[in-house]
């Protein structure tokens, strides 16, 4: 970030599974409004708006050319707090502006009390999830389960267990959703410091929240129609802490309009949009415009396009992406 740059080169996903986003367009209006923390966003007239180059793998894009990405203007109850006051004060209740310029970043602001209720290390992970189902509109709620049924039945495991575990077989929307969130965790990691360290950082460490291996797992049984109960392994402990966070992200995304479904409704509603050649939608705040040109977010093309900062909107692949 020092040279106006950052960069992604890796990433676990199916070119050929239309119904998901890359990582590079999930958390793209994160980072951007950590660039106008860090950077501002030039309204204030006093500057120009600063533009950074972003190299984020994606299909279609060879990384010839970097995106070059503006920074977009967060929305923070109390207006932005400068980084002098992020980073070096010590005043009692500073604390609370922190965590206020945390959730802006991800635009979550509404969700700020439900979320001060969830118990370590959950709370980061409940963030993550209310803002990928908002983001991503194709996630169901079996993958909801199987996000939230991981994560607690992981803090009961042991490391040989972990290793021990067998799956019936390698499901590739699994690893992409597995990818997704890991990659929502190291996003996190630099909210989090760019915002003066409001939640430890131990609290989203992959090996507190997630594995791969047992998210796995946890997804084919909720995908073969597993009640909650056998998903938390019969626990009851277990049990009231999924209801507790499942009710904490379905109320937050009720709040931005989003109703997490099953996907047997989703189906039964919503004929030829799920599956690997579905056509997911997502919400952005690009401003890049391919409309009338019938092209889904996947294809894109290569770098050196400028983003510019807009509202949130929906797209799908059968109107391209538009204004």
């Amino acid at each position: 970030m020092s040279s106006g740059e950052i960069e992604c080169s890796n990433t676990l996903e199916d070119a050929l599974d239309q119904a998901l986003p890359s990582q590079a367009f999930v958390y793209r209006p994160v980072r951007q409004r950590v660039y106008s923390l860090l950077l501002g966003d030039g309204r204030d007239g006093t500057s120009t708006c600063p533009t950074v180059k972003e190299w984020f793998v994606y299909s279609g894009n060879p990384l010839r050319h970097p995106d070059l990405v503006r920074p977009l203007q967060m929305n923070i109850p109390g207006g932005t707090p400068n980084l002098k006051l992020l980073w070096l004060n010590q005043e009692p209740g500073i604390q609370g502006r922190r965590l206020d310029a945390l959730l802006g970043c991800f635009d979550l602001s509404s969700s700020r009390e439900e979320l001060q209720a969830v118990e370590n290390p959950f709370k980061a992970l409940c963030c993550l999830l209310i803002y990928l189902f908002v983001q991503v509109d194709t996630l169901c709620l079996e993958d909801l389960h199987a996000f939230i049924a991981q994560a607690l039945c992981l803090q009961g495991k042991s490391t040989v267990q972990l290793a021990d575990l067998q799956l019936d077989y390698i499901d590739p929307r699994a690893v992409q959703l597995g990818s997704l969130l890991v990659r929502g965790l190291t996003t996190l990691v630099l909210v989090n410091s760019a915002c003066g360290f409001p939640w430890r950082m131990s609290d989203f460490m992959p090996w507190n929240v997630f594995d791969g291996k047992l998210f796995h797992q946890k997804y084919l049984q909720a995908e073969k129609g597993y009640t909650v109960e056998a998903l938390v392994e019969q626990n009851r402990s277990r049990l009231t802490k999924f209801h507790t966070l499942k009710s904490v992200v379905c109320k937050a995304c009720v709040k931005e309009n989003r109703r997490i479904i099953s996907r047997q409704l989703w189906r039964s509603h919503q004929p030829g949009r799920w599956g690997r050649q579905g056509s997911g939608s997502h919400r952005t705040s690009s401003g890049y415009s391919r409309a009338g040109q019938g092209q889904h977010w996947r294809d894109q093309g290569p770098g050196n396009r400028q983003y510019e900062p807009d509202h949130w909107r929906r797209h799908s692949s059968s109107s391209g992406w538009s204004n």
